[in-house]
């Protein structure tokens, strides 16, 4: 990590503290989140960011992870509204049957909520000149954003059996910046693109 790096990592800590919430860096490179394994999470509840700090990616989910953090605490109505579809969709993965219209909202939701998180990364990114390849996180931000309609037909979180996050193939045909709709509608190509990475 590079100064501005190490210097941000200070920041969160500091502003975390300040709402009561802690930032827990652990030793491996994924962390538990419930029932499965990932690289960092934040949680309200847990009064928490944990983050994965032996992950290459460690900057990048931190920043999107305190994205996160700053919609809850500015009570962005895209990140409260989503409460109520996150669950929806949780329970949805673990075998409770929804209306498809309810469903179909909820994922929408979800959608929206990821991409404004993701926005206010790239900010972060620049606002604390961080030392991370801008272009390349927003394509795989859009690619995350993207995943949830994977999700929404597989009915999976984990629902690759390989990764597209490091495909040049799936990076290559990823906007470059985030006034991409991607929330809204996912192009044939890109669906298609990502259904072969599907379990």
């Amino acid at each position: 990590m590079g100064k501005t790096d190490h210097q941000f990592v200070r920041f969160v800590r500091k502003h975390l503290a300040e709402y009561g919430m802690s930032l827990v860096i652990g030793r491996g490179k994924f962390v538990n989140s419930g029932n499965s394994r990932c690289e960092g999470y934040f949680s309200e509840s847990e009064k928490i960011i944990r983050i994965a700090g032996n992950n290459q990616y460690f900057m990048q989910t931190l920043v999107h992870e305190y994205a996160h953090f700053l919609q809850y605490i500015n009570k962005i109505q895209v990140y409260t509204k989503c409460d109520k579809a996150c669950l929806i969709v949780e329970n949805w993965f673990s075998g409770k049957n929804y209306n498809k219209k309810i469903l179909k909202r909820a994922f929408l939701l979800v959608r929206a909520m990821e991409r404004d998180c993701e926005k206010r990364a790239v900010k972060l990114i620049d606002k604390f000149n961080l030392n991370i390849d801008k272009k390349l996180y927003v394509k795989r931000a859009h690619c995350y954003i993207y995943s949830h309609f994977m999700m929404e037909k597989t009915r999976k979180y984990g629902t690759y059996r390989k990764s597209p996050y490091f495909s040049k193939n799936v990076l290559r045909i990823m906007p470059s910046n985030m006034a991409v709709l991607s929330h809204r509608s996912i192009p044939p190509k890109v669906y298609s693109m990502l259904e072969s990475f599907t379990i």
